[in-house]
């Protein structure tokens, strides 16, 4: 077998793989001699058909696979052996691969086009500046929080009259041009809506105050929040409210209003079985803590966002872009997928593979990539914690450490886990995004502020734009 690289560009090459009968033909033949011996063909004992009939009848076929195995093989030890960094997959060259001729040719040549990593610095250093955003907790977001879990622990009640964050049953019923309901139009029974979710204020204005058995005209594409709430509205699929055009009727069926339950024992216990909160204080402590843990969340999420971008935008990378568009459009599963489809979403697509290749290295360099050991020690650790926490109220166990067979059992529950590849997965990129977090917040200027959720959402929108 040769191979060969030959240079199309900067970054570009093309493969050459050259079969020859030495990589092929004795595989072929063992291959075929293990068939003559096992084939079981009308007029012939078992092992005694000819050699000559097998080869003809099978031949052409197992030097197929076989070909098809070398080359497969070959490209693949290229790519491990190679010392230049491949960026993406190997993709046929379909100007110079030629169709096969297995009964004239011995030897066969495969072509394969590859992109070649840029090579780059990255300066990670306190000359960058990057803001660590923290959302203040303020007592009007745990009144909201407070309030939000009252109503959803409060007891659901009919009313008679619409009111402004009531849930409203009723008929959707399609109109004719005299607004009359439409013989066998579209209609729709038992459509819910939401007063605290519509939008329209128009349309909210009408709904307010209206009883069971009061109808008015309604525009369920006016009050809808997606095409698929609409759609459901009207009892149709997605699709086909294009060729919706009508006037609608709606007719209430019955109003439901949530009460606000009552801050007592029962409640404490039914929000929070596991925490012993005893008065209002205790749980508004509870819920801010919990507030400025999922802001954090947040927070990080758009620090590391922050940094990329920055980071991305600070560093040079030549880029191999035509190749990477015929990547694109040769790779994808989705063969909807257009080259102007993928020319349009060009400039995003770029940023997110450049910052790929900046992320890569700066793990390379750091050391930075996630062990099967790390992981395993994350899992053991939340069983740990989980056992602590069941006893942390008995004094027996307070200062107990988990002994030998414990340690072994967690080691057993966490490879157990482990075996399941979505869950590694999950627990990896976790691990990983705490291990990037971290390095970023050590070594960049970062300058912490605080701002309040309404600010930091204008952020966010911004940052889409």
């Amino acid at each position: 077998m040769i191979i060969t690289k030959e240079s199309t560009g900067d970054l570009t090459a093309t493969i050459k793989i050259e079969i020859e009968p030495v990589d092929y033909q004795d595989k072929v033949d063992t291959q075929l001699k293990d068939y003559q011996r096992k084939a079981n063909i009308p007029g012939f004992r078992p092992g005694k058909v000819p050699f000559g009939m097998v080869k003809k009848m099978y031949g052409k076929a197992m030097l197929y696979e076989e070909v098809n195995k070398a080359y497969s093989e070959g490209l693949h030890k290229y790519m491990m052996e190679s010392q230049s960094e491949i960026l993406a997959s190997p993709l046929p060259n379909h100007e110079k691969n030629e169709a096969i001729d297995l009964d004239t040719q011995t030897t066969f040549s495969f072509y394969f086009d590859i992109a070649l990593a840029p090579e780059f610095t990255v300066d990670i250093s306190d000359r960058i500046e990057v803001p660590l955003y923290k959302i203040a907790v303020t007592e009007d977001i745990i009144d909201k929080y407070l309030n939000d879990i009252r109503k959803r622990y409060g007891k659901l009640e009919n009313v008679e009259t619409i009111e402004d964050h009531d849930m409203v049953t009723g008929t959707f019923e399609e109109l004719d041009e005299k607004g009359n309901v439409k013989e066998n139009g579209i209609k729709k029974d038992d459509a819910y809506l939401y007063m605290e979710f519509i939008q329209d204020e128009t349309s909210k204005k009408k709904l307010i105050g209206l009883k069971v058995e009061d109808s008015i005209e309604l525009d369920p594409k006016k009050i809808a929040r997606s095409e698929h709430e609409e759609a459901y509205f009207l009892g149709l699929k997605k699709e086909q409210l294009a060729e919706v055009s009508s006037k609608f009727k709606f007719t209430v069926k019955q109003i439901n209003r949530s009460t606000i339950a009552e801050m007592d024992e029962e409640f404490f216990k039914k929000v929070y079985p596991d925490n012993s909160i005893t008065t209002v204080e205790q749980m508004r402590e509870l819920i801010r803590k919990q507030a400025a843990d999922g802001y954090q969340h947040e927070c990080e999420h758009k620090f590391k966002s922050d940094v990329a971008e920055l980071i991305r935008t600070k560093t040079d990378i030549d880029f191999p872009e035509e190749f990477m568009k015929r990547y694109l459009l040769e790779t994808t599963e989705d063969k909807k997928i257009t080259k102007e489809q993928i020319d349009a979403e060009w400039d995003e697509t770029k940023k997110a593979f450049q910052w790929q290749l900046i992320e890569n290295k700066i793990v390379k360099d750091n050391k930075l990539a996630v062990t099967q050991n790390e992981v395993k020690e994350f899992i053991k650790s939340y069983f740990i914690k989980a056992q602590v926490h069941e006893h942390e109220h008995d004094h027996e166990h307070e200062h107990e450490h988990h002994h030998e067979e414990d340690d072994a059992r967690f080691d057993k529950i966490a490879e157990t886990i482990m075996e399941n590849e979505e869950e590694t997965k999950k627990i990896t990129e976790k691990l990983f995004d705490d291990k990037l977090f971290d390095f970023f917040k050590t070594k960049l200027n970062v300058k912490e502020k605080e701002v309040t959720y309404d600010d930091f959402v204008k952020l966010i929108s911004i940052q889409k734009q």
